[in-house]
């Protein structure tokens, strides 16, 4: 008594719909990798800003600029609201 394998190969209609959730996934990974990209780069930022000695050369950042430069990146970004 043999049984038949289901077919491994989706139908039409079932590609169709499996290209789309792929491309929406696609887009998504796209997403969220350029978020982290701005998120790290906030990071550097901050993380400069917060190297800066007693002794710094006129002209560095300080804390309280990069925390505002930081925070502009990621307002650009959509990553957080406007506001106080």
């Amino acid at each position: 008594m043999s049984q038949s394998k289901p077919s491994t190969v989706p139908a039409s209609g079932e590609t169709h719909s499996l290209e789309v959730e792929l491309n929406l996934l696609k887009g998504r990974v796209s997403r969220i990798e350029k978020q982290i990209q701005v998120l790290a780069e906030a990071n550097l930022v901050l993380a400069r800003g917060m190297e800066a000695g007693p002794m710094e050369e006129p002209g560095q950042m300080h804390p309280e600029q990069a925390a505002r430069l930081a925070h502009e990146l990621l307002l650009a970004a959509g990553l957080v609201k406007g506001g106080g």
